[in-house]
């Protein structure tokens, strides 16, 4: 079984938060926390209700000050009813990850995620969430990753030498572990974030398959990068 490459419009809907594009303020879903010095991370389309995973929201503000006064983080079920709110009064800007209160009783679905800054910044962005992975729809579908890890930014490389591509290849056994990782194309920055690209396909997570017994799934992720 082989995946087509996919392109990154397609790889930002599918482990990406469904935000406003518009928006100066980026938020981003984690299966768990990353650690300081992780070169990679578990960007995320699925929450879960039980277990303990430390699930993530990553708020980004582009701001054209060096404070934004500071963060509120509300996350609202399928029915749009709240079911957690946070004030982070010390946040100012730069990207930083919370854990994601899913508090008790929230109806399962596609929850909602607002971002309000304290200059009147805002942004929403979209993450399923079930009581388990078996209960997800998106459990069901064998060939895609739930969890698709992600190169972080490398901070010594200039940003307008942010140019260039990545494709790489991981090879997904019948638990949906990935078992191989190659790069197959780095081109530019590409070329300086191959560690980064292999550590991050070791990070993907597939929902499980008995039919990969005899032929593992192949399945190929793209980034292509330009200076902001």
């Amino acid at each position: 079984m082989r995946m087509h490459h996919l392109a990154v419009p397609v790889l930002l809907s599918l482990c990406g938060p469904a935000a406003a594009q518009d928006s100066p303020i980026y938020i981003e879903f984690l299966w768990s926390r990353t650690p300081a010095d992780a070169i990679a991370r578990q960007q995320t389309r699925q929450f879960v209700m039980t277990g303990d995973h430390e699930h993530q929201v990553c708020v980004a503000a582009n701001a054209t000050t060096d404070d934004v006064g500071g963060l509120q983080l509300e996350l609202r079920d399928a029915d749009g009813k709240q079911v957690s709110l946070h004030r982070y009064d010390d946040y100012r800007g730069a990207k930083r990850c919370y854990r994601a209160d899913l508090g008790i009783g929230g109806r399962p679905g596609d929850w909602t995620a607002h971002v309000l800054l304290g200059d009147g910044g805002t942004n929403t962005a979209t993450i399923r969430v079930d009581p388990s992975l078996e209960d997800s729809p998106l459990f069901q579908e064998r060939g895609i990753p739930y969890v698709a890890g992600r190169p972080n930014y490398d901070a010594s490389i200039p940003p307008e030498q942010w140019s260039g591509r990545l494709v790489w290849a991981m090879d997904v056994d019948p638990q949906g572990k990935v078992t191989h990782v190659e790069v197959e194309v780095a081109e530019g920055v590409g070329e300086r974030l191959r560690d980064r690209a292999i550590a991050a396909g070791y990070l993907s997570l597939f929902p499980p398959d008995p039919g990969r017994a005899g032929t593992p799934l192949r399945w190929r992720r793209t980034l292509d990068f330009a200076p902001q």
